[in-house]
């Protein structure tokens, strides 16, 4: 596999998993409360974690786009007049707390997320 083919897999794998997360964070929030929330929190910064050590700023920021776009969607008013992410105190901790932890991981030093490299001896 080229090495272009291997970015654009790498970045579709990472926007389905930046996808995925909102998924379940948004709907994990809702149903479990606090406790929820604080699980979807965790679950978006380790998907952030990875997708930056594994692609760096770019990998980061593909997934906090999906995140993002997938996040609106579900905030949007349904058909029947449901709202899965509501304007509540609960619904704003999920949109703003993922959003600021998707801030917090990308100043993280990259030898924090990846190691040190070692020296060929």
């Amino acid at each position: 596999m080229s090495g272009m083919a291997r970015i654009v897999w790498s970045h579709l794998v990472i926007a389905l998993i930046g996808a995925i997360v909102a998924l379940v964070g948004a709907g994990s929030h809702r149903a479990y409360g606090w406790v929820g929330l604080t699980a979807s929190l965790l679950l978006v910064a380790s998907a952030s974690v990875f997708a930056r050590a594994w692609s760096g700023f770019s990998g980061l920021g593909v997934m906090g786009a999906a995140w993002v776009v997938m996040t609106m969607v579900l905030a949007q008013t349904g058909p029947g007049g449901s709202v899965l992410i509501a304007g509540d105190r609960l619904g704003l901790t999920w949109v703003y707390g993922g959003a600021a932890v998707i801030a917090i991981v990308a100043v993280v030093p990259r030898r924090l997320l990846v190691g040190a490299k070692v020296a060929a001896s």
